[in-house]
């Protein structure tokens, strides 16, 4: 009698285990409560974080960053995983502009002369993944690959151009009050939610991300989407170095490393937004709604931890744990599903 009562507790406490195994929803909900908590808690307590100046600071801060992301989350929709070369095409770019801009070809030329170099180098690395090539490894090649060709073309010196230029209005200019990068950003972010919700090329998208046998099955190849989304985040990126251009009538193949706004290397802070915008890694669910709004809230942590007064490396860390979390939440919530099912 005592060995089957000792079996029925047995049973009894491993069921419940199991049963807090299948369902992660208690845990993962805890995790964003508490997450949020200290997130009210910083935003509260920080000095003149809930004035207008400040919020408008915030979105014109996430601009950047959301616009990059917003191309990025293209890829990793589709099942591409993420492009690891976006700080160096951006590098590229910058220089690219910079120096048709310093030798006078003026604002619309030297736009489209940067946009066509982005469309290049993206469609490239969109092949050689289309062909079966690791995401990762073929997009490390080529942000060495890129930044090289950055460093050599400017000889790794900053290339400059006289104000008054073209690109003012881009880089400094504001319409009704907004600065027109933030007006960009979000003009962008609905043309591409529109582009992902209403149109074939959007579907499409999905579908592979999704399934990419039941999209080959359908006549869908990701050679083709590889190529087409790996130019949108390109494109993505030029433009984004030539809003930055615009701003400091400079450039140089550094601007977009470890030291971008304190807060981290620049392809970290775009792959920590699209985690946070809650995107799934493996493609197929997301939106670039999430993208932008994962912007604007780690754009709220950095402005929140400055008005704090930390410096970069706990900035740069919160990044990192931004990252950390979103990915466990993630697992927590897969794991969960399956094991309902």
């Amino acid at each position: 009698y005592r060995r089957q009562r000792q079996m029925c507790i047995r049973d009894s406490f491993s069921s419940k285990i199991d049963s807090m195994a299948a369902n992660y929803s208690a845990l993962v909900l805890g995790l964003v409560v508490l997450f949020f908590a200290v997130f009210i808690f910083g935003m509260v307590t920080a000095p003149n974080f809930l004035t207008y100046f400040n919020l408008k600071t915030i979105v014109r801060d996430a601009a950047l960053v959301g616009i990059m992301a917003i191309g990025l989350t293209f890829v990793t929709l589709s099942g591409n995983f993420f492009l690891l070369s976006l700080k160096e095409t951006a590098a590229l770019a910058i220089i690219a502009f910079a120096t048709s801009m310093s030798a006078g070809y003026g604002f619309e030329i030297s736009f489209l002369f940067t946009i066509v170099i982005a469309m290049l180098t993206g469609s490239a690395q969109g092949v050689l993944i289309g062909l079966g090539g690791n995401p990762i490894v073929v997009t490390l090649g080529a942000a060495g690959l890129l930044y090289g060709l950055g460093a050599y073309w400017s000889d790794n010196l900053v290339v400059s151009f006289r104000r008054p230029h073209g690109a003012e209005w881009l880089g400094t200019g504001s319409f009704l009050g907004l600065p027109n990068i933030t007006i960009a950003f979000i003009l962008i972010a609905i043309a591409a939610e529109l582009t992902l919700r209403f149109t074939n090329f959007g579907r499409q998208v999905y579908l592979i991300g999704a399934n990419r046998a039941a999209g080959r099955a359908t006549g869908h190849e990701n050679f083709g989407m590889a190529i087409k989304t790996c130019t949108i985040a390109s494109v993505c990126a030029a433009f984004v170095a030539i809003a930055f251009s615009a701003q400091v009538s400079s450039a140089q193949v550094n601007y977009f490393s470890s030291e971008f706004g304190s807060s981290g290397d620049m392809t970290i802070m775009v792959i920590a937004t699209v985690m946070v915008g809650g995107n799934s890694i493996m493609g197929g669910y997301g939106s670039t709604i999430r993208s932008s709004l994962g912007a604007v809230f780690i754009s709220s942590v950095d402005n929140m931890m400055v008005l704090h007064g930390f410096n970069s490396g706990p900035r740069v860390l919160a990044v990192g744990l931004m990252i950390v979390f979103s990915i466990m939440v993630f697992a927590l919530v897969r794991r969960g599903s399956r094991s309902q099912e």
